[in-house]
């Protein structure tokens, strides 16, 4: 009956013309403020159509956080410590800096570490990668504790472990008595009273420490988090895609915009 009313107030404005839109609109609101049933009726009835709207629209929503997100970090990129006395892959003079925060028991991470290495290693004087961890489980913790012992001893040897480890991420992940790892130590032929040593050094926790405190100081909260040159990609994405972002994080990036004079242009997935 209700809605009935409302249909014929919007017949009588649009065949008379003698009743205002302003006076139609507030007669219509105030009967729906009235009878509220009326929405709720026509929602259930096109229950599929409000379920659209309603995800478009938080498709909307999302996708202007991230690209204002994305617009602030371009203008104020975070800050990342680069420890001189760490290891990493490129020359240290290269134009792109990548800062990886990553857990070795993350299969995101596993992917994403296969893309940012071969990017880097392909093009070195292009691209500087610093690996920093952000450890999810204290399995992955122990793990990252002995990369970066490994670190101590040799670069190669440290780089040789990361690779095995992602490559047999899975057997890791269910490796209680260590018996996985110590396969792995073994194939990398490295001096176990060595690593031992260096397992005990403080150096080896004040990085952890560090790279933990730095990413939470930056709302990183998930892995893999990558920051180019201060400007994050929160995510796996294919080796395509991410060269595209970094793309794009370099043309827009008021830095090379300055030094060039001209413009040049990564979750959580969280497990």
């Amino acid at each position: 009956m209700v809605r009935n009313t409302i249909l014929f107030l919007a017949v009588v404005f649009f065949s008379t013309g003698c009743m205002s839109k302003q006076m139609l609109k507030e007669q219509i609101t105030e009967t729906l403020r009235d009878n509220p049933q009326i929405v709720l009726e026509a929602m259930r009835e096109n229950s599929m159509d409000v379920l659209a709207i309603v995800e478009s629209g938080i498709d909307v929503r999302d996708e202007m956080k991230r690209q204002a997100k994305f617009e602030a970090e371009i203008n104020n990129p975070f800050n990342p410590k680069i420890w001189s006395e760490r290891i990493s892959l490129g020359s240290k003079d290269a134009p792109v800096t990548i800062v990886e925060y990553t857990d070795f028991l993350c299969p995101y991470c596993s992917k994403g570490a296969k893309v940012v290495k071969n990017l880097v290693t392909s093009n070195p004087e292009k691209y500087r990668l610093v690996f920093k961890h952000l450890p999810l489980h204290e399995e992955s913790r122990e793990l990252a504790v002995v990369f970066e012992a490994l670190s101590l001893l040799d670069k190669d040897l440290a780089f040789k472990f990361h690779d095995l480890a992602f490559a047999r991420q899975k057997e890791l992940f269910q490796d209680k008595n260590g018996i996985v790892l110590g396969q792995i130590l073994q194939e990398i032929d490295v001096d176990l009273e060595m690593l031992q040593e260096k397992l005990q050094s403080a150096q080896v926790q004040t990085y952890l420490l560090s790279d933990e405190k730095e990413a939470r100081e930056f709302g990183l909260d998930a892995t893999p988090t990558f920051l180019i040159n201060g400007v994050s990609i929160r995510g796996y994405l294919p080796a395509d895609k991410f060269e595209n972002m970094v793309g794009l994080i370099l043309e827009k990036s008021p830095k090379v915009l300055e030094e060039e004079g001209e413009i040049c242009e990564d979750c959580l997935n969280q497990q």
